[in-house]
């Protein structure tokens, strides 16, 4: 049995010492095999990768011109060999337990996906052997069908997952037309199998740093949230009464967004075209027209230069 751990990089020189060494420090006795991509960096990354992975064995280091996470973490899974994928961000610090605890109750509840809790902190300037405590698993939750939740509630993640390789080469994997990889890739194994999760904190990301897209650029996570939402709906048909909600969530989301961060008074399109749901029920091909609405909002703001990979 053996794991893949992938791990897309784009200007994290800082935190790759504390990466690599809590992939290093990963316990259990499966096999493992390591897929660095450098997202086109242009600080030192590549060099500081090949010098830490140096005497580590069954390492792939790829890079490119910088084109996002999304087409990175693809190009590993598709090179990936092990049975299982784990994802690992590029300025994240793995707990030693966590793939082995991830994996352990993935293969007990037969499920596609496991996902588990991620924390900010300011792990720089701390003794990471604070976090590292041995845990028994905490409140293991299984979701059968869970297309209608991940719809609706976003399940997503990298460093607190861990996802079944078999299954994921029958989806299309991450979508190379966004930015953003991982809701992409759980929307597509949400139609494979069933999810499971678990409340132990298994990773760790550092806190307030403007360079990650969840801090310093809040619109691309935002769109690519919708636009996964849309490109995958394209595909499949759902249920009327979640698509209704699922269109909500997406006007929703970028309308409280528009009104928070760009000062948009509670009178805008936005709000309208949520109001306009309640007046009649739509085709599947007209509530999709509203959630590429709710995209092409970020394009005629002054956030349009922040979005790559516009739908």
């Amino acid at each position: 049995m053996k794991v893949t751990f992938i791990c897309p990089v784009y200007n994290k020189e800082k935190y790759l010492p504390f990466v690599i060494q809590g992939i290093k420090n990963q316990t259990g006795t499966f096999d493992k095999e390591y897929i660095f991509i450098n997202d086109g960096s242009s600080d030192n990354s590549l060099d500081v990768i090949k010098k830490l992975t140096k005497k580590l064995p069954q390492t792939t280091i790829l890079t490119h011109t910088n084109k996002g996470p999304a087409f990175s973490t693809q190009l590993g899974i598709e090179m990936a060999e092990g049975d299982y994928i784990k994802l690992v961000g590029g300025d994240d610090y793995l707990l030693p337990n966590c793939t082995s605890l991830l994996l352990n109750n993935l293969k007990k509840t037969n499920t596609v996906a496991i996902f588990s809790r991620y924390i900010l902190d300011d792990y720089l300037k701390k003794n990471l052997k604070l976090f590292e405590k041995k845990e028994k698993t905490k409140n293991l939750k299984k979701i059968s069908f869970p297309l209608h939740s991940t719809l609706l509630n976003c399940f997503s993640g990298t460093s607190p997952t861990l996802y079944c390789n078999r299954s994921i080469k029958k989806t299309r994997g991450c979508n190379k037309k966004l930015f953003v990889e991982d809701f992409s890739l759980a929307l597509e194994l949400s139609i494979v199998g069933d999810f499971s999760f678990i409340e132990n904190i298994t990773s760790v990301g550092p806190l307030g740093d403007k360079n990650r897209i969840m801090v310093g650029n809040e619109a691309q996570l935002l769109h690519d949230y919708n636009a996964a939402i849309y490109f995958f709906l394209k595909k499949h048909l759902i249920n009327k009464n979640i698509m209704r909600k699922v269109t909500q969530k997406c006007i929703g989301r970028t309308e409280k967004f528009a009104r928070r961060t760009l000062n948009y008074s509670f009178f805008n399109e936005l709000n309208l075209l949520r109001c306009k749901m309640y007046l009649k029920n739509y085709l599947q091909d007209e509530y999709l027209l509203m959630i590429k609405r709710s995209c092409e909002f970020f394009y005629n703001t002054r956030e349009k230069q922040k979005i790559r990979y516009k739908i």
